[in-house]
């Protein structure tokens, strides 16, 4: 069963799986590949199936038993925040979580305020290779190739450290050292297959010699156009954005880097800057 495909919107990619293990995260991402586009509907899973999508081969039964149900139990702690104001809602992603042994089979459904996350899709979203994820081993790798996979049309992400620690569920104990040694070298060692030329840039606050931001570049991958599209350079220079698909100009992708790139910039150059970036957005949209 090769071939599967995780979609769902990017939003879903702002929740950390928190104390997730990596056959948990596998087995997660599993349950979001066969419920998409299945609106509410429950869905059941032979106990088979699950094993094989999710490249789960421990062989005792018992154990595999466990761990769908620490699964849920963590998946219960998933929470979406919606928030307006002061006001907010929380809610679960899935629903409806039954695993029954004598038949064989887990049955589960999408929360009907969440469906959104799974179902008619059209922009806005991360999608990737189910087997992929399933052959890395660290966990950290895993959440790291979700979130790259967001940014897989641009080769460029920049995360503040704190943000970093929150997605990937980082223990707060780890000093910058730990975070190298056990975080951004298994990232690095698993997913430069994935990701070619990925490279993690470590930038510091403007004031001091604390690490504040991660960069992190790699090769796009090419998008098929229908129409005349020009080619574009897989080169990049360390520390330094590539122009995105959400079409960021460099006088704003350039704000927030310690280089000289604004110093040299006068207030007249600028506003050039900003006026062919307007000009060039039109004629993207128009072609």
């Amino acid at each position: 069963m090769t071939g599967e495909t995780v979609v769902y919107r990017n939003e879903m990619n702002l929740v950390p799986l928190r104390r997730f293990t990596s056959s948990e995260i596998d087995i997660f991402f599993t349950l979001c590949n066969k419920l998409k586009e299945e609106d509410t509907n429950r869905i059941a899973i032979p106990f088979k199936e699950l094993k094989i999508l999710s490249n789960y081969y421990t062989r005792s039964q018992d154990r595999f038993l466990k761990e769908l149900e620490h699964i849920y139990d963590k998946m219960l702690n998933l929470t979406y925040t919606e928030r307006s104001g002061r006001n907010f809602e929380k809610f679960v992603l899935f629903t409806g979580y039954k695993v029954n042994v004598d038949e064989g089979y887990l049955s589960i459904s999408i929360n009907e305020d969440l469906k959104h996350i799974l179902n008619k899709i059209t922009s806005d979203f991360t999608k990737f290779e189910l087997q992929e994820l399933t052959h890395l081993k660290s966990t950290y790798a895993k959440n790291m190739m979700r979130l790259l996979k967001q940014y897989k049309h641009t080769g460029y992400l920049k995360m503040r450290l704190e943000d970093f620690r929150e997605r990937l569920d980082v223990p707060r104990s780890y000093q910058m050292n730990d975070i190298t040694k056990r975080v951004l070298k298994p990232i690095i060692n698993e997913l430069s297959s994935i990701f070619p030329d990925l490279n993690i840039n470590k930038i510091k606050a403007k004031k001091g010699r604390k690490i504040e931001w991660l960069e992190f570049t790699f090769e796009p991958e090419k998008r098929i156009h229908s129409k005349k599209a020009p080619e574009k350079s897989n080169k990049y220079r360390r520390g330094y954005p590539h122009i995105n698909r959400e079409k960021t100009p460099k006088w704003l992708a350039y704000r927030d880097l310690n280089n000289d790139y604004m110093k040299d910039k006068t207030d007249e150059q600028l506003e050039a800057d900003r006026k062919a970036f307007q000009e060039q957005l039109q004629k993207d949209w128009e072609d």
